[in-house]
């Protein structure tokens, strides 16, 4: 706004006196003539600088129309948010502006309530999870372990059937002559003495005593040979040979012993 200047108004021109003599002033006082100056009036200066302040104000922009805009923009600040909480203007007391605050409070508390909540079902959920493929890879684990198991079982009864299948008198017999230096009448000897004793049958049991096996030796026999007690027929022809060569010293020299005291 630009500032408007209102002209003062002009005083009345007087016209100033000729200066007076010191002669002519103590006539003119001796005469009662003298008139003291016209005094000054105040009354209308202070008029002036009254409507200089206004003047002023009014182009400064800080007169009584400032003074009112500030209480219209707190009031248009208290609409707003009166209308972020959807109230109208009429609404928007102080009293109802807390209560609608209050209730934020409790829908935002309540909203951290469910979000805390849901967080926990969902990390319960994925420990479930974890948990279940921890079994299921367990589980897996000892189907493996099992299978591997019964294969090897499976393996070593394949193994043993072949060794029991390979255990027959006629490959007992083939491999004793072998271990007797292919000696026939040696062989003869130790197959009558064998014969006798278990028909050359490597599982063969006597029921009133220990003795086991083609030889037919007593648990206590067993030590002599250094070798253990064993249902592995060429191991029972090997412990077999070397009880008969430390005691006999020879097949035919067992069988002897045993056509004459029916014990060897």
């Amino acid at each position: 706004m630009s500032a408007r200047h209102t002209a003062l108004p002009a005083a009345p021109a007087t016209e100033t006196p000729a200066p007076e003599s010191a002669a002519d002033t103590v006539a003119a006082v001796a005469s009662g003539r003298h008139r003291r100056p016209p005094a000054r009036r105040p009354a209308l200066y202070l008029a002036a600088v009254a409507v200089g302040a206004v003047l002023v104000n009014v182009a400064l922009g800080t007169g009584p129309g400032t003074a009112q805009a500030e209480p219209s923009a707190a009031a248009s600040q208290a609409v707003s948010v009166a209308d972020q909480l959807g109230l109208t203007a009429a609404d928007a007391s102080p009293a109802d502006l807390g209560t609608h605050l209050g209730e934020l409070e409790s829908s935002r508390a309540q909203r951290e309530a469910d979000e805390a909540t849901a967080a926990q079902a969902q990390a319960a959920a994925d420990q479930a999870e974890l948990d279940a493929q921890a079994a299921a890879a367990a589980a897996q684990a000892a189907a493996e372990a099992q299978a591997a198991a019964q294969a090897q079982a499976a393996a070593e009864a394949a193994a043993a059937a072949e060794a029991a299948a390979a255990q027959t008198p006629s490959n007992f017999h083939d491999y004793a002559l072998a271990a007797l230096g292919g000696d026939a009448s040696q062989f003869s000897c130790l197959e009558n003495l064998w014969g006798k004793e278990s028909g050359w049958n490597p599982n063969a049991q006597n029921p009133s005593s220990t003795a086991y096996g083609i030889a037919q030796f007593l648990n206590s026999t067993w030590a002599l040979t250094g070798i253990a007690k064993t249902s592995d027929g060429f191991r029972q022809i090997d412990a077999g040979l070397i009880y008969i060569d430390r005691v006999y010293g020879s097949p035919c020299s067992a069988w002897a012993h045993s056509q004459a005291n029916n014990w060897y």
